[in-house]
């Protein structure tokens, strides 16, 4: 019987236990909530206090498929739910701003003539900027030891070889 439902509906059979079992989907949580505390809250927001998710099946999204996810809730965990736990989570984390100087493991794809083969080569990269933005594996260097590391800039690194400044 499920299974004809779900190729009917597009749910899966946890997704239909959930429901029988009388659980609230993140949509009408959201709905209760915004009643509740004369704020506009998403069902997006809702997700980190799920109690469980299941697939609501495969749609065309363009030219790919894609699955989505539909969030349920206990009503206990509705109950639980504040406002302040859901103004903390719109608050998005400080970026630090602050300017650094190093150096970072730049790759580059080279291509060996002989035999066609494609490898990847390891080369000093110099990162100037804000700490927020800066490269993976960027290491902090003290002036004095950037103004060295800047005329290194671009030189081949050996396997697990670091660069001495």
């Amino acid at each position: 019987m499920k299974m004809s439902q779900y190729l009917r509906q597009g749910k899966s059979e946890n997704y239909q236990d959930a429901e029988e079992k009388g659980l609230l989907k993140a949509g009408d949580v959201a709905r209760m909530l915004t009643k509740k505390f004369n704020e506009k809250i998403s069902a997006k927001e809702l997700a980190p206090f799920a109690t469980e998710w299941h697939h609501a099946g495969v749609f065309k999204a363009g030219n790919t498929l894609k699955g989505k996810k539909i969030y349920f809730f206990s009503p206990a965990a509705v109950e639980k739910i504040t406002l302040a736990q859901l103004l903390a989570g719109r608050q998005q984390p400080v970026k630090d701003t602050r300017a650094v100087k190093g150096w970072f493991p730049q790759f580059f794809r080279m291509t060996d003539p002989v035999s066609r083969r494609t490898y990847n080569k390891r080369f000093v990269g110099i990162y100037e900027g804000p700490a927020h933005k800066a490269p993976k594996g960027f290491k902090a260097l003290p002036e004095a030891v950037f103004a060295k590391a800047v005329l290194q800039k671009g030189k081949e690194l050996k396997a697990g070889e670091e660069p001495v400044f």
